[in-house]
């Protein structure tokens, strides 16, 4: 995908993310996107596919039970559709999804509808009161 195709498949998903009540800003190389009931949510366009990512900040028990929440970051990760958890060095809590290939409508309102039930099962999870902020 060329910087033209990046910048078409860019503004497609904004208008997609806009259309499902996000808050949208476009920035040079990703989507930011806010919701008021959904996870805020930054998407990537790559030449073949496009990256979402999510972040959470912990609470102190994620750093004083490091061996729980890495079981905890298991148990979201064993019940995952399309998204990924984990942690980065300051243990604040990351969610990733991929998005294969170019801009399809269909496609992606499919994506979206996968990752918001990963995220509607994440909340339910009684570790992420523990663990989140």
């Amino acid at each position: 995908m060329n910087s033209t195709n990046v910048d078409q498949t860019k503004e497609q998903i904004a208008n997609h993310l806009q259309f499902l009540g996000y808050e949208v800003t476009k920035e040079e190389k990703f989507v930011r996107a806010h919701h008021p009931k959904k996870p805020n949510v930054i998407a990537r366009v790559y030449s073949d596919g496009i990256l979402h990512t999510a972040i959470w900040g912990t609470s102190d028990n994620a750093r004083i039970n490091r061996q729980g929440f890495l079981e905890y970051l298991n148990t979201l990760n064993e019940g995952a559709q399309v998204v990924r958890y984990y942690a980065d060095k300051d243990v604040d809590l990351f969610v990733e999804g991929w998005y294969m290939g170019g801009y399809d409508r269909a496609n992606y309102g499919r994506f979206l509808e996968l990752w918001d039930s990963d995220f509607e099962r994440f909340v339910k999870v009684p570790e992420s009161e523990r663990y989140l902020k």
